[in-house]
């Protein structure tokens, strides 16, 4: 499977529901409606991808 741009956006947070069930929530979602809140995953291209500090994209 293609990695998700979410999985390094800045703007990600991860969500488990009580069924163990892991969902990627778009903060951005929250103040501008071109985002969706729960991205249909993998993400490829986003406007809105800011890159996390702390992680690097492996090519």
């Amino acid at each position: 499977m293609t990695t998700s741009l979410c999985e390094f956006c800045s703007h990600t947070k991860d969500v488990v529901s009580a069924k163990g069930s892991r969902f990627l929530l778009c903060g951005k979602a929250a103040t501008d409606n071109r985002f969706q809140k729960y991205p249909p995953q993998p993400v490829v291209q986003c406007g809105g991808f800011e890159q996390k500090k702390e992680e690097k994209i492996s090519e």
